[in-house]
């Protein structure tokens, strides 16, 4: 039984609180009926007397004693307070993030028409020398979206390998996403090294985010590989490492990023006196990225390829990633209760000896 924020848990005490219209109309009864006399000499001037204030009041002692009986069943009711608690259960998705810093994700093929008018009337000297230019390129592009992603998991832990001539694990699986993105903002650093940007090792980066998967006991594991190119470095073939996943039930989702033609945005030197300027120049077919590969990677492993010629289509891509990765959430709603009884029972027991002095002090009564 609910009354306002209260729950009664013995709503059947309230039963006996019939009783205190039965009490009150028995005293009334009694009152009625006891007659008390008293000689007096002089009947007017008897008559002119005032009843004093403990005449007034001598109805007060039962009225504590009635009140003392409410509270005591109120008590007895057991009133709780009931507050709402949910406990939530999640079953989350480790996803590993394989992400190519070789030295073609600083192409500026990605452009709106905005930004390369903008890039274009800027120093292109200055933006070189002070590396400006890589928000622009394939890899800020895809660290704006990859942080979106990342902004959008809940109870998921998330890590990030890096390739490039070799494979490195940049930020284990972690739910610490404010570390996992400073690390992911800082990841062109790798991208102007030149022991790691000459070159691309697919196969390898997938190995390195296996190996952080494989101990993972959740239920889905995920590997998302971000590539512009083709595998020209790795110790283990990109295929060979799909078939690692496959063995560990890891699922692989291949994104590769680029134009596949046209003209890109560059930087050009004047060979005589050594001033940098904007150019353009054609991709080049060896540019381009293994689609057969990246296709056969995603379909042994149960995942989908997609292809990316701009950062509102890679925006997309990962949409639809996070879609496909939901993670499961059980919510279990239950109501805990707090004893309310006790000043209940408090103020009875005041209201009982507050009746018991009175009852022996100002309101005795004499035979």
């Amino acid at each position: 039984m609910d009354i306002g924020a209260l729950h009664f848990q013995n709503p059947e005490a309230f039963w006996l609180l019939l009783f205190v219209p039965l009490l009150i109309a028995l005293y009334v009864y009694r009152q009625q009926r006891r007659k008390s006399t008293i000689k007096f000499p002089a009947l007017a001037l008897a008559k002119k007397a005032v009843p004093s204030r403990r005449v007034k009041f001598r109805h007060i002692v039962p009225a504590l004693r009635l009140a003392a009986l409410i509270c005591f069943v109120v008590a007895l009711a057991r009133p709780q307070n009931a507050m709402e608690v949910e406990y939530t259960s999640t079953d989350g998705v480790d996803i590993m993030l394989a992400l190519d810093v070789s030295g073609s994700m600083g192409t500026l093929d990605m452009l709106t028409r905005t930004e390369q008018a903008k890039l274009g009337v800027m120093n292109a000297e200055r933006i070189l020398k002070k590396g400006e230019y890589w928000k622009y390129s394939r890899l800020g592009y895809a660290q704006d979206v990859i942080a979106e992603f990342i902004g959008k998991r809940h109870s998921d832990r998330i890590g990030l390998s890096a390739f490039g001539a070799r494979s490195f694990t940049q930020c284990p699986l972690t739910m610490d996403y404010g570390s996992l993105l400073e690390i992911l903002k800082a990841s062109d650093d790798l991208a102007r090294d030149t022991l790691v940007n000459n070159r691309t090792a697919i196969g390898d980066g997938l190995m390195n985010a296996l190996a952080r998967l494989k101990m993972s006991d959740a239920k889905s594991r995920v590997v998302i590989l971000l590539t512009d190119g083709r595998d020209n470095a790795s110790v283990v073939p990109p295929l060979r490492a799909a078939e690692v996943a496959k063995s560990l039930g890891v699922k692989v989702y291949t994104v590769g990023v680029g134009k596949k033609s046209g003209k890109i945005l560059s930087f050009q030197q004047n060979p005589w006196t050594g001033e940098i300027s904007w150019g353009e120049r054609d991709i080049t077919p060896e540019e381009g990225i293994d689609e057969d590969v990246l296709k056969a990677i995603a379909s042994k492993t149960g995942g989908r390829f997609y292809r990316a010629e701009n950062k509102a289509e890679l925006e997309k891509i990962y949409s639809e990633i996070d879609e496909l990765e939901k993670t499961e959430i059980e919510t279990i709603a239950y109501a805990r209760y707090a004893e309310k009884f006790y000043p209940w029972l408090l103020v009875g027991a005041l209201l009982i000896l507050l009746e018991l002095v009175l009852a022996n002090t100002r309101f005795v009564r004499i035979p």
